[in-house]
């Protein structure tokens, strides 16, 4: 299973269409100047496949001993000729230029020496032809030429006789019932026709026409139990039966393209292509390129079947990234993350919420979300864990930055060195946290309305006790309260707090309460709040809305 991801238009489907077009069995394609780099026909377009694990007609001497090459696997290198320790392998080449003609054709230099130069028996590329599983899968529910329906048996349908009889019964049956029905009709066709002494053979009737009614084989269609054809079934159920057949016909089907793996299907069901595709095997039967887009389908993938496309827009040219063994976690616990153009790695809930709510607010201004722009969000499990998935995420080449608190912060050396490499940082100044960032910047008022909400909430009883026991007992709730409304609440006290608020499991820790928090209290106050809040969440907020990226 190779899984090819990538944010928006990365070129996954070109990469599975280039397969289809320089390996598919056809003896033409048609090809136009849009699809040349720019619309510029000066450079021909040439795709390269090289195919190994060679059936035994591709590893004839006779048809392609001066094409053979040698591959390495250990170290991922091609090699001009076959060797000892090499998997011998063709290399097949797709070249269309300005005549926009498709030229197919075996390379190789020891070839090229002598002047030789062939494409693959035609045989040979119905062998090597891929699977194309696309958005209309209802070719392969028949029986006809190259369907799948078709590969499951060597038997061949005689056929021939049985459906001739089939359209003369069906012409006898219209006849008979059609002429009774145009009687009149037919006597006016038959008094003009004699008037003008055109012949009848002394009658006319309406039968279908034997050259319309033309039964193949591509008539015949797989139907359930209730006489209902298969091909009316929805799309995620055509490609899951079709996936089925293709591993049941798989020497004759090798190779399978899926374009987003998820169309149609519920997860359960994704899950159950996956494991029909062979993604879960040790030993495939079938080699398999599929996109998607889902997290459902990278859960459940191998960090080792993912290949992270980028679109160079300048060279038009592909990046491709594999990921490491530090990407597993992540891509169980948030495969969101592999989908996004940008990463905000985040300390826990309350940094989410945070973000989401003052995101919320801006949409309801009329701003188009961080979502929309390609944000996502990604709870990192603490300040001692954010780091690794940030820089996965970095050296894969996305966007990614950490927010977090600065009560525990990065190693010296690892913050430099992940800033270096592109990634950014956000963290309250003075060694807080955000409970104590939010109680020691604003003012009287929010602090008042953050007091209330705090009692609202589930644990609310308990709030007068932990600022009774951060305080020292030198103050309550009530008196806490009628100072932030009077505005004669003092730094000091406002601190205090901060460290009520973080206290025991802490009076805000989730993500629905500081969604609030961010859009109901402190959005609406913006510009009241002291400058070390708001100068970290402006920064913040505008990367993610995209404002600094690097890529």
């Amino acid at each position: 299973m190779n899984c090819l991801i990538g944010v928006g238009d990365s070129g996954k489907t070109t990469v599975l269409d280039a397969i289809d077009y320089c390996l598919g069995a056809r003896r033409s394609a048609q090809f136009s100047d849009y699809d040349f780099h720019k619309t510029d026909t000066s450079e021909p377009i040439k795709i390269l496949v090289a195919l190994g694990a060679l059936e035994t007609s591709l590893l004839s001497i006779d048809a392609y001993g001066d094409y053979f090459c040698g591959y390495n696997s250990s170290t991922g290198k091609f090699e001009d000729e076959p060797g000892h320790g090499l998997e011998t392998i063709l290399v097949l080449r797709l070249k269309v230029e300005k005549d926009l003609e498709p030229q197919w054709s075996l390379l190789s230099k020891r070839a090229k020496a002598k002047g030789a130069e062939r494409n693959l028996r035609w045989e040979d590329r119905q062998t090597c032809s891929p699977l194309r599983l696309g958005d209309h899968p209802d070719w392969h529910l028949a029986w006809r030429r190259g369907a799948l329906f078709e590969r499951l048996t060597d038997e061949k349908l005689a056929l021939t006789e049985g459906l001739s009889d089939a359209a003369r019964k069906a012409r006898a049956d219209f006849g008979s019932t059609a002429n009774k029905e145009l009687t009149d009709s037919l006597d006016v066709v038959k008094k003009s026709a004699d008037e003008l002494g055109v012949p009848t053979a002394g009658s006319v009737h309406a039968l279908l026409d034997a050259n319309s009614v033309k039964f193949g084989t591509g008539a015949i269609a797989l139907h359930d139990a209730n006489n209902i054809p298969l091909s009316s079934l929805g799309t995620g159920s055509k490609r899951l039966l079709v996936a089925g057949l293709a591993r049941k016909v798989a020497t004759s089907a090798s190779i399978a393209l899926v374009d987003e793996l998820e169309t149609g299907l519920e997860p359960h069901r994704i899950r159950s292509l996956l494991n029909t595709l062979g993604a879960k095997d040790t030993s495939a039967t079938q080699q398999v390129y599929a996109t998607t887009h889902s997290p459902v389908v990278l859960r459940e993938l191998d960090h080792t079947q993912l290949t992270l496309l980028r679109l160079d827009k300048t060279t038009g040219k592909h990046l491709a990234h594999s990921a490491s063994d530090s990407a597993q976690g992540l891509l169980r616990s948030n495969p969101e993350a592999f989908l996004a153009k940008r990463v905000i790695i985040c300390e826990g809930k309350s940094e989410i919420g945070f973000i989401r709510g003052f995101d919320q607010y801006s949409c309801g201004l009329g701003n188009v979300s961080m979502e929309a722009l390609g944000t996502v969000l990604v709870d990192g499990g603490g300040a001692k864990k954010v780091l690794s998935p940030a820089n996965e995420l970095l050296r894969l080449g996305y966007n990614v930055s950490i927010f977090m608190d600065s009560d525990v912060p990065l190693g010296a050396d690892d913050e430099e060195a992940f800033v270096s490499g592109g990634g950014t940082v956000f963290k309250w100044p003075n060694q807080c946290a955000l409970e104590d960032a939010i109680f020691r910047c604003a003012t009287g008022q929010v602090i008042a309305s953050l007091l209330d909400y705090a009692v609202s909430l589930p644990n609310g009883d308990k709030v007068d006790a932990q600022i009774r026991t951060a305080s020292k007992n030198q103050f309550n709730l009530a008196q806490a309260k009628s100072w932030a409304e009077t505005n004669t609440l003092q730094p000091a006290t406002a601190g205090i707090l901060g460290l009520a608020a973080r206290s025991g499991d802490g009076w805000f820790k989730r993500i629905a309460p500081y969604e609030h928090i961010a859009k109901n209290i402190l959005a609406p106050s913006y510009s009241s709040l002291h400058a070390d809040l708001t100068g970290i969440t402006t920064a913040l907020m505008n990367w993610a809305w995209g404002h600094n990226d690097r890529t």
